[in-house]
């Protein structure tokens, strides 16, 4: 953003910190700072702006307590992502609803675990305890913001040669769909609410002691069998939880 120290008006009387805050707040609302991206540092605002680092840090400091930015640990400020409508009774997923948005999605594979099910995970996939299971964990991105972590289940038995496929899928369930022959036609959801963990925090690029909303969702096919249990864990200040009945 090409401004300078004139841009804030030494004689008016709102605060300087007011001034610069309105003005972040009218790029940002312009789209000159896009969500995901960074804004300038501390460092260039007080030589853009011809004001103190005091001021800047209270002008980001209150943006930040209004969630229109965020600080990533070690990479700066950002301009924080849009809180986005997610229905909960859609069957689509996380990434499909951003798509629909018209938001660039992208997904990071973080690992592929070939084990088995204990008594909990067992009952829900209607399996045997102990049944072989693909665990599948990935970031889901969106306009190069991450938005969710997404840790899927599936039995073993049901998808053959899933944990090799899985790498280059770009839709989990168009590649339940092509290559197995499952299709999903409803779903279970529990939601909560949890503070994230150190290395969520990390993967999920927010604060200390942000609320995550925790969705198990657990989807079957038309016969009822469960093809799929996932945990979505998403910063709560990204996402509304809507329902229409």
């Amino acid at each position: 953003m090409s401004q300078s120290a004139d841009s804030l008006a030494r004689q008016d009387a709102s605060p300087l910190y007011l001034q610069l805050k309105n003005s972040l707040m009218e790029a940002i609302d312009s789209g000159r700072y896009a969500p995901g991206e960074p804004v300038p540092t501390e460092t260039q605002l007080c030589e853009q702006y011809g004001v103190s680092r005091i001021t800047v840090r209270r002008a980001i400091s209150e943006l930040q307590e209004e969630g229109l930015l965020e600080k990533r640990h070690g990479k700066g400020t950002f301009v924080s992502f849009r809180r986005m409508e997610t229905s909960l009774v859609d069957l689509a997923g996380f990434s499909e609803t951003y798509s629909l948005k018209g938001y660039k999605v992208s997904k990071q594979l973080l690992g592929v675990v070939e084990g088995f099910a204990d008594a909990s995970l067992a009952q829900k996939l209607s399996l045997p305890r102990g049944a072989p299971v693909v665990t599948v964990k990935r970031l889901i991105m969106a306009a190069d913001t991450p938005m969710t972590i997404e840790i899927s289940d599936f039995p073993a038995a049901l998808f053959p040669g899933l944990a090799a496929a899985i790498a280059g899928a770009s839709s989990i369930y168009r590649l339940l769909k092509t290559r197995y022959g499952r299709e999903i036609r409803h779903a279970r959801r529990v939601i909560n609410v949890r503070l994230a963990d150190v290395e969520e925090r990390e993967q999920l690029a927010c604060r200390r002691g942000e609320p995550l909303f925790e969705i198990e969702k657990t989807v079957f096919d038309d016969t009822g069998t469960p093809l799929q249990r996932s945990l979505l864990l998403t910063p709560s200040s990204r996402v509304n939880l809507t329902i229409e009945v």
